[in-house]
């Protein structure tokens, strides 16, 4: 396959990933991502969060047996926490472990962990050689889940190798908060570019493995322009997100560019290449929303204040969109965007087959 680009990842939010568009943004974005396999991740998860299944999956959960789960270890690891926090905990290691077979093709060609020997779930063995012109018969077993527990090399040792870390939405800080202190350069354009995919379908419709696959090769070509214009914008991320003092934050200022933005600039470049009046539905947010949430923090006064804060205002606004709308067309004139227009053909198709 053709080198994507040298961004590699590690997501630092443990080995289940909630939601489909994080899976297919990564697989998208980065030529390998670690999946931590630290039971630290879970216990922190089980102390702060509480899974609720809203309907019955298909499958049948996995289920664990202690101490055999765990490899060398003979008593309980979730034996400190609450019987509320174990149960969170197990359930998470059922969910966890079936999304993981759920994109078994990823392994190893997209994810690396040490949840599995050599990243494979499977172990493959030849149960029957096929005659000549016939199929070979092979048996599939799945391999020991393994977890550790203290680990505190393996984070420092992938960042210094030039991980980008990644930090999803649900995230047990306690495991990682001092390691992600200092926000790079480039976690800022891989918080740009997975929610930039992230926009283009819907957070409940999942991508099977080898659609992605197949998106990963076709759009190889792409994935380094697409990179420079993430890389681009966050100097006026870096800039939005200056008084921010929580992840979320962050992530709230990334989006609000992704929508104000990217989104714009995307629009305008479909409707120049498909004439396509169906995408007019995407929502463009206007820098006026951010300038009237200021003046509703701040009580005014008196009417002269009100008049200054309205000329100033009006002014702060005319030059926002003017440096948006400036940012936007310099976004249209480059080839970074062609990246996921190319990728929303490949969802469409996907869908419709």
């Amino acid at each position: 396959m053709k080198t994507l680009s040298n961004f590699r990842a590690v997501y630092c939010s443990g080995f289940f990933i909630p939601d489909p568009a994080i899976i297919s943004a990564l697989s998208l974005l980065f030529e390998k991502v670690y999946l931590p396999n630290n039971i630290e991740f879970v216990k922190e998860f089980s102390k702060k969060y509480r899974i609720k299944l809203i309907a019955t999956p298909k499958e049948e959960p996995a289920s664990f047996d202690f101490p055999d789960f765990f490899t060398g270890k003979e008593e309980d690891p979730f034996e400190d926490l609450t019987r509320e926090e174990q149960e969170t905990a197990r359930l998470y290691l059922d969910i966890g472990l079936n999304m993981v077979l759920r994109y078994a093709g990823l392994f190893p060609e997209v994810f690396e962990s040490e949840l599995f020997a050599d990243s494979e779930p499977f172990e493959i063995t030849l149960v029957k050689k096929g005659k000549p012109g016939k199929k070979n018969l092979y048996k599939g077993e799945l391999k020991p889940f393994m977890l550790s527990m203290g680990d505190e090399e393996t984070f420092p040792r992938l960042l210094s190798s030039g991980y980008v870390p990644v930090v999803g939405s649900v995230q047990p800080e306690s495991v990682v908060t001092k390691q992600l202190d200092e926000i790079s350069t480039k976690q800022l354009a891989a918080l740009l570019g997975m929610k930039s995919v992230q926009m283009l379908f819907p957070q409940t419709k999942a991508v099977g493995p080898q659609v992605i696959l197949e998106a990963r090769e076709r759009l190889s070509d792409h994935l380094p322009a697409f990179w420079s214009s993430m890389l681009k914008l966050t100097v006026n991320l870096k800039n939005m997100i200056r008084d921010c003092t929580t992840p979320k934050e962050v992530h709230f200022e990334a989006q609000e560019m992704v929508d104000t933005t990217i989104r714009p600039a995307l629009i305008d470049l479909k409707n120049k290449m498909l004439k396509d009046k169906k995408n007019f539905f995407f929502k463009i947010l206007s820098p006026v929303q951010k300038g009237l949430r200021l003046i509703a923090g701040n009580p005014i006064l008196t009417q002269q204040q009100l008049l200054t804060s309205a000329l100033l205002l009006g002014a702060d606004v005319a030059m926002s969109t003017a440096e948006n709308m400036r940012t936007i067309e310099a976004l249209k004139e480059e080839s970074g965007l062609t990246f996921l227009l190319e990728f929303e053909k490949i969802i469409k198709k996907s869908q419709k087959a």
